[in-house]
């Protein structure tokens, strides 16, 4: 299998590899599921990055901002690299 540096493909947050790059795929989500995410801190324009895997969930670097993410949310969150 290869892998392409640039992949215009969406997938789940939880499989983003750590130290990417990508954004939100609003069109993609539930509403429900964009406006949680919104409250949290998560944004349509800036680009975020997993900083942390671990058992269980994941943290998110937004801008200045990490924001801890449990697994059953990261699985639902879609977003397309950068």
């Amino acid at each position: 299998m290869s892998s392409s540096p640039l992949t215009n493909t969406s997938s789940s947050l939880a499989d983003i590899r750590i130290g990417k790059l990508a954004v939100l795929c609003k069109n993609e989500m539930d509403q429900k599921l964009e406006k949680k995410l919104m409250a949290l801190g998560f944004s349509k324009l800036i680009p975020l990055q997993v900083t942390q895997k671990r058992k269980g969930g994941l943290v998110v670097s937004i801008g200045n901002t990490r924001i801890a993410v449990n697994e059953a949310l990261a699985q639902k969150v879609i977003i397309q690299a950068i």
